[in-house]
């Protein structure tokens, strides 16, 4: 019964870890969306990441509230967000020659990155507390939450980019 139960307390330990580290994910994009906030200048863009800003706020509680619940701490540190690090010359090559509203738009593209490393992320969660059963399955509702969010993000950058596109023609 004590083997049972330290194999539970394990599995327990690793399911709050990787709940922190999409906190830690959630944390760097929090920080990322006020700075685009403040640095875009495509028309929608900024209302809908002010829109994303909030719900990246409510996925933050829901992981802070998942992790205190399974008895863990929940982390305050940011995850490196994976986005392309292009070779020198040619990051300054789009700096001298893309207009700020390209480069907007560049950032608009990463974003989608984002979106879709964390739509994975959240999917790993949910199947773990699946196949982990009892305990773990109630992570899967709140973890749902955050991958609807996550999804509505990306298919909004996916829907809109034709039209981001024809306002830098015109």
């Amino acid at each position: 019964m004590s083997n049972s139960k330290s194999n539970n307390s394990i599995l327990n330990e690793k399911f709050v870890l990787e709940l922190n580290a999409a906190l830690a994910m959630e944390n760097a994009g929090l920080e990322r969306l006020q700075t685009r906030i403040q640095e875009t200048t495509l028309p929608g863009i900024k209302q809908q990441l002010e829109h994303h800003l909030q719900e990246t706020k409510e996925h933050q509680k829901r992981l802070q509230q998942l992790i205190i619940e399974m008895g863990g701490q929940a982390t305050q540190e940011k995850l490196g967000l994976p986005l392309p690090k292009f070779p020198k010359d040619m990051l300054e090559m789009m700096n001298n020659t893309l207009t700020q509203e390209e480069l907007d738009l560049k950032k608009t593209e990463e974003d989608l990155i984002i979106e879709n490393a964390e739509l994975g992320c959240y999917h790993m969660l949910i199947e773990k507390a699946k196949v982990a059963g009892g305990q773990f399955q109630a992570a899967e509702s709140v973890l749902s939450l955050n991958i609807q969010d996550e999804a509505k993000m990306r298919d909004w950058i996916w829907s809109n980019t034709s039209k981001m596109l024809r306002q830098l023609q015109s």
